[in-house]
């Protein structure tokens, strides 16, 4: 798996939609509504694309993680 970040002036690391969505390997509109829900998803648009921070990456793997495991555990007590 090829991970594309890019890195900013400041030694910020940035992401785009596709890498995250590879990276939690879940849909695109999935990562989207997380986007949505997170308020301090701040952007930046570089080339046609939007590009998300290190910390709202982390966001959202952690998010979706959480509900894999809540699933699995659901699954794991029936």
């Amino acid at each position: 798996m090829k991970v594309i970040g890019y890195i900013t002036e400041e030694n910020d690391k940035l992401y785009d939609v596709d890498t995250i969505r590879k990276l939690a390997g879940t849909t695109r509109s999935k990562i989207h509504r997380e986007l949505k829900k997170n308020k301090d998803s701040g952007h930046i648009k570089y080339k046609n694309q939007y590009l998300y921070s290190e910390t709202t990456l982390f966001s959202i793997l952690e998010t979706i993680l959480f509900e894999k495991l809540l699933l699995i555990n659901e699954h794991t007590n029936d």
